[in-house]
């Protein structure tokens, strides 16, 4: 008898010792976890979701097979996109990653990565200490978006050379940051060029509804929209009822799709599919505050040229062999 209850013991042992064994391997199993917080709905994030996801691929990170991706979306609603970036650290992600300004003020101690970096200047705005060494959190490929817009408005002026008035549509609201860069380099370069600048500030998507009526107010002859998650997630009804009147000049290439004129920028899937390996650099261990602020080394100039025709705009040939892209 005693023999059988030694024996049985034994076997408890043994079993109690697999379990703890089990317990700890699916421990170490747990894939780490990215919270993508994204401003914009799913639709519209498609190209640039592929693009982040394909660089995880290329460095080796399966969804689902060594790491987890959540992905919560905000549907262009700002209220929203606060609630889900709560949403994504109450479930104590390993990394955050979507618009640097929400999410650095949300946190301060879960890595970020932003594939935007507040599309504009981190080190100006704030956000980071310097390009070289951001410090605390944050961290992402730069857009450049402080260099783009001059560009931007010389191949505007180039393109149509004989503009004196410009509508500026731009995301306005206090988190964006951008109503003092908005008001004071731009319209100033402007008036170089001698252009005269008319801002219209945009702050929810109410204030689209009443763009129209304010374009034909200030009677510009171009319009140019400054691209935020806000402002692309509702680029059919900024730009829609403007292209077939006016030129419509924006920031992010594809919304030369939508009907925009001329469109001039970062190539953005390449700046979302680099952010990739910020990601994959923290998964590994690095911290964020180490981590250089990379600027864009691809840009994109695309022009629709079926809107020019449909505005009997002549493209001048210093414009055209420039484009890489063309929309007919």
């Amino acid at each position: 008898m005693n023999h059988v209850s030694n024996f049985v013991c034994t076997v408890l042992v043994v079993l109690l010792v697999t379990a703890a064994h089990v317990a700890c391997a699916d421990e170490d199993r747990k894939l780490p976890a990215i919270g993508l917080a994204i401003p914009i709905d799913a639709a519209s994030d498609t190209p640039f979701q592929k693009a982040f996801r394909d660089g995880l691929r290329d460095l080796g990170w399966i969804d689902g097979r060594n790491v987890t991706l959540v992905a919560r979306y905000a549907n262009g609603d700002p209220a929203k996109y606060r609630e889900i970036i709560r949403e994504l650290i109450a479930l104590r992600v390993d990394v955050l990653w979507g618009e640097a300004r929400e999410l650095s003020e949300a946190t301060k101690m879960i890595p970020i990565v932003s594939p935007t970096m507040d599309w504009g200047d981190p080190v100006r705005t704030g956000l980071v200490a310097s390009l070289a060494r951001p410090g605390g959190n944050l961290t992402g490929p730069s857009t450049q978006r402080h260099d783009v817009d001059p560009k931007l408005l010389q191949l505007t002026k180039e393109l149509l050379p004989g503009l004196k008035r410009l509508c500026v549509l731009f995301d306005a609201r206090p988190e964006r940051n951008l109503l003092e860069y908005a008001s004071n380099d731009f319209p100033a370069l402007a008036r170089s060029l001698g252009v005269t600048v008319c801002l219209i500030p945009i702050r929810t998507p109410n204030d689209i509804e009443t763009v129209p009526k304010v374009i034909a107010r200030e009677r510009p002859e171009a319009v140019v929209v400054w691209g935020s998650p806000l402002m692309w997630h509702h680029r059919q009804a900024l730009i829609g009822p403007l292209v077939h009147r006016l030129p419509v000049i924006n920031d992010l290439y594809q919304s030369a799709e939508a009907g925009a004129l001329m469109t001039y920028s970062a190539d953005w899937l390449e700046t979302f599919k680099r952010s990739a390996v910020y990601v994959d650099k923290i998964l590994r261990g690095a911290k964020p505050s180490e981590l250089p602020i990379e600027q864009p080394t691809k840009f994109r100039l695309v022009l629709n040229l079926r809107t020019a025709d449909a505005l009997r705009i002549k493209v001048p040939e210093s414009i055209s062999v420039l484009a890489d892209e063309t929309i007919r």
